[in-house]
């Protein structure tokens, strides 16, 4: 029997539906890109890494133009800079009674997976696969569990919750950040979830993470220019001029209110893979924390 094209376009529609689970709500995507594990990776995205690979040996000038000074990713406003008070000084000093507090025993920091009682190092394995919880979970997901453990409230979200996690942060600033997204099964899985979750279009403005931080990076949004995803994570917790302070899940609701789009609980899977997928971008650059950002 010979089949006209339209028969044939008919047939390949009925057999891509088929493949399609009926119930599967409609997705769009950004183009998929191959992101390099490490911040290194940047060189080939926005080609911007060369400026900020430094935090020591910025072009301050670049930081005093608008035009420029996306090229060094905000890392300008990273420690030491305005080192002597923010917001994020005050949260780290509020995280450090809450600590002592809920660590008189040293049960709590080693609830959180601190080295024989030492914070030094910690954050640079966040996120980490938990097997009390049976997944990967980032700080504050930790933080909240430990600290119910010691039988205190410290909602994931939570000033006091975010104020905890900079104080642990800054235990370990000026170390790179060092999580196995390549063959760590659990942390690879959540890479990949999360680098698909950083390009699925959603909300009214049907925008992915990427629609910006990949394929605008360097162009106006409003009053900002774009900058690259990469070395991001590094410096969250992250006292914010207009939001106080905001840990990644945060501000990673926030950007989905943004774009007209419902946000999710802190904690909840999607933002903890995208959190995997950035911290995972951001592998080889030293904590920074207090930092601040506008």
């Amino acid at each position: 029997m010979k089949l006209s094209f339209v028969s044939v376009l008919f047939l390949s529609a009925g057999m891509a539906q088929a493949d399609v689970p009926t119930n599967a709500p409609y997705r769009e995507y950004d183009p998929m890109e191959n992101y390099v594990p490490n911040v290194k990776g940047d060189l080939q995205l926005s080609k911007s890494y060369i400026y900020w690979k430094d935090p020591k040996n910025l072009d301050w000038r670049m930081a005093g133009n608008p035009e420029e000074n996306w090229k060094l990713n905000w890392k300008f406003m990273d420690p030491p800079f305005n080192a002597s008070v923010h917001g994020g000084h005050f949260a780290a000093d509020r995280g450090e009674t809450i600590f002592l507090e809920l660590n008189k025993t040293g049960s709590f920091a080693t609830c959180l997976g601190a080295r024989k009682g030492s914070l030094k190092g910690l954050r640079t394995r966040y996120p980490m696969d938990r097997p009390d919880l049976k997944r990967v979970a980032g700080l504050e997901e930790v933080i909240e569990r430990c600290a119910g453990k010691e039988g205190r409230i410290l909602q994931n979200g939570s000033y006091d919750n975010s104020a905890v996690s900079v104080y642990v942060a800054s235990q370990s600033t000026g170390m790179p950040i060092n999580i196995n997204v390549t063959s760590s099964a659990p942390l690879k899985a959540a890479f990949e979830r999360g680098r698909k979750l950083f390009h699925t279009r959603v909300g009214r403005f049907n925008l992915a993470c990427s629609s910006c931080h990949t394929h605008q990076i360097g162009l106006h949004l409003r009053g900002t220019v774009v900058t690259s995803p990469y070395g991001d994570a590094a410096h969250y917790p992250v006292y914010r001029t207009r939001y106080q302070l905001q840990s990644m899940h945060l501000r990673f609701a926030e950007c989905n209110l943004d774009a007209r789009t419902q946000p999710l609980l802190p904690g909840s899977r999607a933002y903890t893979d995208i959190e995997v997928f950035l911290t995972g971008l951001s592998n080889g650059y030293p904590v920074s924390v207090p930092s601040e950002r506008d």
